[in-house]
This record gives C-alpha cells, structure tokens and sequence, in this order.
C-alpha cells in the first residue's frame, strides 16, 4: 500500500509498492547469480500504482520464503542435489517522502529509501566423485540498500499510476566462499512502472512491472542476465476497510547470465510465476496486508512458497 486511504481510495498503497531492497534469497548458482535478485518478488501487488499523501509514510514488510526444491533449465530437480532445504526471513523498512510544492509534467513526486535486515539457512546434500557430501550455511545481516530518488505519480478517481527508478546499492553482508549472501555484491538498477485501476466500484487490479539490469559481482566476475517482473493484485473490497484478493508475480530473465566475459553454462536463464492469495485491511491512518504466494512453472530456480506480513503508517 503507498497512500494512507480516504473515502475515494487516497489508501496506504503499496507497502507493497516497491519495498525496494533485498529479501533476495541464494541458494546455489542458478537462473542469475545464487538464484536470487535485487528486486524482491511478490511484494508490490495492493494498490501498487497509489502516491502516498505528502510527507513522510513509513512501510513495514516481514518475509518468509521456504522451498524444498531447487530446479534445473527444463523445470526437473537439480541433479546431484539431494535433501534440499532453503529457509529465509527478511524484515525490512521504507520511508516514504512525497513533496508538497512540486509536482513534474502534472505528476507528484516523491522520493523513497529502504533496508532489509536477512536472515537465511541453507542445506543439501551434493554428489561429488568422493561421495555424497552435505553442505550447509547460516547467515544474518543487512541487505543491500534500495534508493529511489524520483517518483512520479499521476491519478485519476478509477486510475492511478507510478513511474520511477530503483536504485540497488550493494552495503549489504556478503561473502564469495558463503552459500547464502544477504547482499549480492553490485549494483543494480530498474525502471519500473505500476498501476492500480478500479473497472468496478469494489473491484482492484494493481500491477507493478519491473525491468532489471545487474552490474557486475567484482569479487566472482559474474553479471546476472536482465530480468523482468511483473507483480499483481485482483481484490475485492467487501467492506471499506477489508478486501480479500488473489495476488502474485511473474518472472522471466531475458538475457543470459555471464562468467568473466563469457555466456555461463546455457545462459542460465530463470522463471517462476506464483500465486495465492491475500487478505487487506486499512483505515485512514494505518493498513495491513497478509498474503501466501505460491510458486510454479519454475526453471533454474529454487521453488516454494511465500509468506507476507505489510504495514503502512502514515506519520
């Protein structure tokens, strides 16, 4: 949710709108380097096109991500990898500032700023020509930073939206000999777009389209391919304050994944696309989101489920 909501759905947006950081999750080097991405997938989904009202608003996200399976390019388990089992928790904050006195070809603007804190466990066995061998790792930090300096809204009573630039900066805890990261080690960037539109009275859909490019990891010389993610919500307000929806992402990398200059394996190229559903609740001054999001159709991946617990407040 991204604005605090008034009677003509001036609402929380987007704690779900781009919590921007990293929740990311790194599990083994597949589909972008470690499986994972700057971009947290799933989170921008209720009322993703919303400008918060001006001043400050603060958003509070609380991940689970659990999976058992990590597959390979033609979506089958890994082989060689046994006993999979990926278990990571991200807490995170986003503070929101809109401008009162400016506004940019008839646009809002805001800027935004947010910081995970990753807690991730990694396990699985692995075939080696010595034998089966089991590896494991824990670690716990700060992820990597998210800035985005301009955002633009535009608003309409059925149709709002937001374009905006998400700045990845690599501060977070990271280790090339780990197999978990809560940082990824480089900068990343992505232009993005999002909408929330309303083609029945007590009907949303929300979108958030995100389009990624990776720099370098200077500590493996590896660069993730480009990636593209799409978040959504459909739901239904069956009373003002409540709304019961299905939301999820889809994610598609669009360029091969490279190694010192050179195309890594077959491109390593991932996909997922997740489901579930969600379950809102907002007043003027505060809102809360729950929702479970399923995954499948995954390749060059880790494959599980998600838990999301948001909160907005507006100061």
């Amino acid at each position: 949710m991204n604005t605090l909501k008034s009677k003509n759905h001036r609402a929380p947006n987007a704690w779900i709108s781009t919590l921007c950081i990293g929740l990311f999750f790194v599990p083994l080097a597949q589909a972008t380097e470690g499986g994972g991405t700057s971009y947290p997938l799933g989170v921008n989904t209720v009322l993703a096109g919303k400008m918060p009202p001006p001043g400050f608003t603060e958003f509070f996200y609380l991940s689970d991500y659990s999976a058992n399976k990590t597959l390979d390019g033609d979506g089958n388990q890994k082989q060689g990898i046994h006993n999979f089992d990926l278990d990571v928790q991200a807490l995170s904050m986003r503070v929101d500032y809109v401008y009162q006195d400016y506004s940019i070809l008839g646009a809002k603007l805001a800027s935004r700023i947010a910081l995970p804190l990753v807690k991730g466990d990694v396990k699985f066995d692995v075939d080696t020509p010595a034998g089966r061998v089991h590896r494991s790792d824990h670690q716990e930090g700060v992820g990597d930073l998210t800035v985005t300096p301009f955002v633009l809204g535009w608003s309409s009573p059925r149709y709002s939206q937001l374009f905006a630039l998400d700045i990845f900066a690599p501060i977070g805890s990271y280790d090339k000999d780990r197999l978990f990261n809560p940082g990824r080690n480089y900068w990343a960037y992505g232009p993005w777009y999002s909408f929330t539109a309303y083609p029945l009275e007590k009907l949303e859909v929300s979108a958030k389209l995100i389009y990624m490019f990776n720099g370098e990891n200077s500590a493996t010389h590896y660069r993730s391919g480009r990636e593209f993610n799409a978040d959504y919500n459909i739901g239904y307000n069956i009373t003002p304050e409540w709304q019961v929806g299905v939301n999820g992402y889809a994610y598609k990398q669009l360029s091969d994944d490279e190694k010192n200059g050179q195309t890594y394996l077959d491109g390593n190229r991932g996909r997922v696309v997740a489901i579930g559903p969600s379950i809102k609740y907002q007043t003027p001054a505060i809102g809360f989101v729950m929702k479970v999001q399923h995954e499948m159709l995954v390749e060059n991946r880790a494959e599980g489920n998600k838990f999301w617990l948001q909160a907005v407040y507006r100061f």
